[in-house]
């Protein structure tokens, strides 16, 4: 029997920095099998930089990835830190005329973070390739994520071919196979990507991720840069292939009536850091965060006279939060449903849901 809260992926700590740019900043949340989970935000929040690290397209700077219990991407600018910190500590030690107990201390720690280091570039430079193939991307823009050049066929089938598969006949059994879960059909696979639609293209990509039969799919934004009516048959056939297949997915958009629609859990970002996580029901229903009350007012409703009233909550962190004398983590208030607060914004997010 399944167990339902089994985790397949974990997300420990997650840093990914570009230069002095902090893209995720401390970000950490498990993926049970099973389920989508919904990552949300506005453009520039880290979301997208989250699933590309996760599937190594990114050498992440600080944090673990683990998938099936294997860590398969980790970074050490954690490590650095603590033990240029350590170093700093013992300069102080010795100039205080410190005990060598502390010293020695210190120093057992230096150990001991190298050794972690050297533990955490072993594992991301010798994961397993099979590992990582069971996790899958489909791309936002489905335009620039197919190569103009190749034709449909090789597109779907240059995974497998990377992955050693030679036999001609099995190959394009599997490309037509693919093409017709996806709702395609065999005709289109000595195609070129310019001769598609969007919402078509989008499907390529799908089967494309499909293919090397993955245990969990990154989806990024897949939807957004479609027309409404094809959004909702990309989302069904995403909903087909969850059963079908029994799929995790990662689900990432910025449209909140969809991720509403397709998760069952849901972390909200914002500026590189996950602001709230909770069930998808209890997140709309008793939303903490200001920023998350800020994107729920922001979905519009086909009803004319709620869109009159309809008042849009605005964000301002300055203005939201004093984290001067405290600063914030992730806290749990209620089982399942965490927030990034500090202590007496804890107090208060409890009072709120008593």
């Amino acid at each position: 029997m399944e167990n339902k809260n089994e985790v397949l992926l974990e997300v420990k700590n997650l840093c990914q920095y570009f230069k002095i740019n902090k893209a995720v900043d401390d970000v950490s949340f498990a993926v049970k099998k099973g389920e989508v989970f919904g990552l949300v935000g506005e453009s520039g929040c880290g979301k997208t930089t989250t699933g590309r690290s996760i599937i190594r397209l990114y050498d992440i700077t600080s944090g673990d990835v683990y998938f099936k219990g294997t860590r398969i991407a980790a970074g050490t600018k954690s490590y650095k830190d603590a033990i240029a910190k350590a170093k700093a500590d013992i300069k102080q030690l010795k100039a205080s005329g410190a005990s060598a107990a502390e010293i020695d201390e210190k120093n057992k720690f230096i150990a001991d973070q190298k050794a972690a280091m050297a533990a955490a570039i072993h594992d991301h430079k010798h994961c397993p390739k099979d590992l990582v193939t069971k996790i899958q991307m489909i791309f936002q823009d489905p335009i620039a994520s197919l190569d103009p050049r190749m034709t449909v066929r090789d597109i779907i089938a240059e995974g497998l071919i990377i992955n050693g598969m030679k036999d001609k006949k099995e190959i394009d059994e599997k490309v037509f196979k693919m093409l017709e879960m996806v709702g395609l059909v065999k005709e289109h696979a000595s195609r070129y990507p310019h001769e598609f639609s969007g919402g078509q293209k989008q499907r390529i990509g799908v089967a494309r991720a499909i293919i090397m039969e993955p245990e969990i799919i990154i989806a990024d934004e897949p939807v957004s840069a479609l027309d409404v009516s094809i959004q909702a048959q990309v989302i069904n056939l995403l909903n087909d292939l969850r059963r079908e297949l029994g799929l995790t997915i990662l689900f990432i958009a910025h449209d909140l009536s969809v991720v509403k629609y397709f998760s069952d859990r849901i972390g909200v970002m914002y500026f590189g850091k996950m602001v709230e996580l909770a069930d998808a029901d209890e997140l709309f229903k008793n939303p903490l965060h200001p920023y998350t009350k800020s994107l729920l007012s922001a979905i519009p409703l086909p009803d004319p006279q709620y869109e009159k009233q309809r008042k849009r909550i605005k964000y301002d962190p300055l203005e939201s939060h004093d984290y001067s004398e405290e600063g914030p983590t992730l806290r749990e208030i209620t089982p399942g449903h965490f927030v990034y607060c500090n202590t007496a914004e804890f107090e208060k997010y409890k009072s709120e849901l008593k």
